[in-house]
């Protein structure tokens, strides 16, 4: 899975909605903050979508090949990518903004280290040979994925649920915007990760058992 044709608009699009999301909490705009969020999250869902989209159908119907090992790398940068973005925005806001909220800069933080966590396991990935690689490694990873989606799925619901999306004059509008738009666009790639290992397995298994 090469997801190299989709980086340059990907790049540019993401780019666009932080900052756009930077100015308008810069000019204290929360609406429009909202939207910026709301289009990182779009375009992350659509490009894992995309991504994913080609293995939900027989093998004989899509163009190329791919391994599992080659779609988990191909999600896992997208995982990553999506807590990148949103560490910076939480650096871009609650450093370079009016907007302030005690603990702007440890979810920022947090972000990062989960992306860096995700980029040391894409690097891994890179290596058919490597441990991480294997099936046993892929499975657990997409068992992983499924509880996270799971966690953020609840996470999302109490955050709507509890009434934080509400405009206030507290500082915090902007992170809740960002757990939701980033939250949603890593809780759908886990679920198409899921699906996608599921389906290359299958079909792994099947022309096993037709070699046989």
């Amino acid at each position: 899975m090469n997801l190299r044709p989709s980086l340059p608009w990907l790049a540019v699009t993401l780019a666009a909605a932080l900052i756009a999301m930077y100015l308008a909490c810069r000019l204290m705009k929360i609406s429009d903050s909202a939207v910026a969020a709301a289009v990182f999250a779009g375009v992350m869902v659509m490009a894992a979508l995309r991504t994913n989209a080609q293995f939900w159908q027989r093998s004989e119907n899509r163009s190329g090949t791919s391994s599992a090992r080659d779609a988990m790398r191909a999600n896992v940068f997208l995982i990553g990518l999506a807590f990148f973005w949103c560490g910076l925005a939480f650096y871009a806001i609650y450093l370079g903004t009016h907007v302030r909220w005690q603990h702007g800069w440890e979810y920022g933080t947090a972000c990062m280290i989960f992306a860096a966590a995700y980029a040391y396991y894409f690097t891994r990935l890179a290596n058919p040979s490597d441990k991480f690689a294997q099936s046993p490694a892929l499975d657990r990873m997409a068992k992983i994925a499924g509880y996270q989606a799971m966690l953020i799925g609840i996470g999302l619901v109490w955050l709507i649920a509890s009434g934080k999306l509400a405009i206030t004059h507290k500082g915090d509008w902007a992170a809740n915007q960002l757990f939701l738009a980033g939250g949603f666009a890593v809780m759908c790639t886990n679920v198409f990760l899921i699906k996608t290992n599921a389906a290359l397995c299958a079909e792994t298994s099947t022309k096993k058992t037709s070699a046989r």
